[in-house]
Order: structure tokens, then C-alpha cells, then sequence
């Protein structure tokens, strides 16, 4: 058997190693990525739409939750700007789907040192609350969205509807932004909530 001098031995030890790490590497990138704050998500409890004359009414409730910081923000007076986003497609499988209708409103949580509660502003108007639970329910709340299709639905057609909600980074101050683009603390958003629909 061939003894192996010191630089060959030198050579196989450094590969072997090499062989580790790349093992190593490729163990680390297959493990799931965790979220700095794991509870810093929105999702969908329920959503329907529901036909009204030319229009369809949607009516939905969403659970918010916001992470330490998000909170320890609000408390300083710095006021949160959510996005709530809808829309009908029409399937089409061989092309991306088409957009019938798309809506979106805007909800601000905001809180108030002086009297102690949290304030929510949506179109449906101004509310205030003694906790931030109360706050966040009534800013996930969704009652008689009117949505106005660009096209007529075809009755007998499948249809699909779509529901998601965000934190708006950029209605914060410009540091604000740039800390929520390093950190990733300040991502609030939902995937799409879909759904099918049948006129």
C-alpha cells in the first residue's frame, strides 16, 4: 500500500474538511427560516362575498397581532397605517388571471397618552378603545365592503376572491423605514386569502 507523504496527506485532510462544510452549509440553508417575532402575522378568520345587485359585498374579519416593537412604537405615538386589499379574478389557465376588481382601504391605529386608548380610523369613521386587543378586532373588521366588478360575473362561472392585509412601511418617518428595511421587525402581512366564488 502507497504511503501518502506529508503534503498529500496534507491535501486529503483539506478536502475532507472541505467535504464538512459544504454538508454543514447545505444542512443550514434547508432548515426552515424562523421570523424574528413569530407572532407578527395577519390572518383570515372568515370572508364572504356576497352578490348585490351590480355589485358584491364583502364581509370579513382578520386577526392582527403586532410584535414588541410595533407596540412599544404605538406607545410612543407613532401611529400604524394598514392596508387591506381585495379582489375578483377571473381563472384563466392559460394566461395570469385577469383583474375584475381590486379595492383597498386604509386603516390607521394609533394611541393616545393622554386619555389611554387606542384609536381606530377606517372610512366607517373614528373609535377608540380602552385595549389593544379591542383595537386590532375592530381594525380586522370588515362589514358591507361594496367591491364593483369591471365586468358583468357570469352566472354558472367559478370565480375567485382574494383578501389580504398589510402594514403600510411607508407611511412611517424615513429613520422608521430604514429600520424596518435592515430589521424586518416591522413586516405585518398576510398571504392571500383565496377563495372561490359562484354567481
Amino acid at each position: 500500500m502507497p504511503c501518502l507523504g506529508a503534503p498529500a496527506r496534507l491535501r486529503h485532510r483539506l478536502s475532507v474538511g472541505r467535504c464538512f462544510l459544504l454538508l454543514f452549509c447545505l444542512a443550514l440553508a434547508a432548515m426552515p427560516v424562523q421570523r424574528a417575532d413569530a407572532d407578527d402575522a395577519v390572518t383570515v378568520l372568515y370572508a364572504t362575498l356576497q352578490p348585490s345587485g351590480d355589485e358584491w359585498v364583502l364581509n370579513a374579519s382578520l386577526n392582527v397581532r403586532l410584535n414588541r416593537t410595533q407596540e412599544e412604537a404605538l406607545k410612543k405615538g407613532i401611529p400604524l397605517h394598514f392596508v387591506t386589499e381585495a379582489r375578483i379574478q377571473r381563472v384563466r389557465w392559460w394566461w395570469f388571471n385577469e383583474d375584475l376588481a381590486v379595492v383597498s382601504r386604509i386603516g390607521r391605529l394609533n394611541y393616545s397618552p393622554l386619555t389611554r386608548r387606542y384609536q381606530v380610523e377606517t372610512v366607517d369613521g373614528f373609535k377608540a378603545y380602552d385595549t389593544l386587543p379591542a383595537a386590532l378586532a375592530e381594525l380586522g373588521r370588515i362589514e358591507n365592503q361594496a367591491i364593483h366588478p369591471g365586468k358583468a360575473l357570469k352566472p354558472g362561472r367559478t370565480y375567485l376572491a382574494a383578501l389580504r392585509m398589510r402594514l403600510d412601511v411607508g407611511q412611517l418617518s424615513k429613520p422608521l423605514q430604514i429600520n424596518a428595511l435592515a430589521s424586518g421587525k416591522w413586516d405585518v402581512e398576510g398571504d392571500w386569502h383565496e377563495w372561490e366564488v359562484t354567481p
